[in-house]
């Protein structure tokens, strides 16, 4: 069955949202992260960056068959008086929660699609406030044809 981007998106949310805490942004995702007063703890938003046709034949009735980027970013408070360690490793915690809720159960997203971790981009803020976090997968799906 095809899913629309929009519903890979919102799908992949979902997944996000069931780890413990964490909560989706209303902040568009080109923009989470840029200044501190578009993040908050455990924050999320999910940016659908690149989309790519997959080298296989297309087919009308199945529909365009693709890989798209999906990243999760988010952010992660650091306590003033326990950035490093101690929440530096929670932080890092919370990173592992994201991708296994995403990549353990792509298949109750809706099967074909099928979800890879890539990798994980950290930073912190000038202000040492937050970790921010850009989790990439690659999900492999196929979009309707209208």
């Amino acid at each position: 069955m095809a899913l629309t981007l929009a519903q890979l998106r919102a799908a992949v949310a979902q997944q996000v949202a069931t780890v413990t805490g964490f909560t989706e942004s209303r902040i568009p995702p080109d923009y989470f992260g840029r200044n501190e007063n578009t993040v908050a703890h455990k924050r999320f938003a999910i940016q659908m960056s690149i989309s790519n046709a997959l080298a296989e034949r297309q087919r009308r009735a199945v529909g365009v068959m693709m890989e798209s980027i999906v990243r999760v970013k988010f952010a992660y408070r650091l306590r003033p008086k326990d950035a490093y360690p101690t929440d530096y490793d929670l932080a890092m915690d919370s990173e592992e929660d994201v991708i296994n809720a995403v990549i353990a159960s792509y298949a109750a997203i809706q099967p074909p699609v099928e979800i890879r971790y890539t990798r994980t981009v950290r930073d912190i803020t000038d202000s040492t406030e937050y970790m921010l976090f850009d989790v990439e997968f690659n999900a492999y799906h196929t979009i309707p044809n209208t």
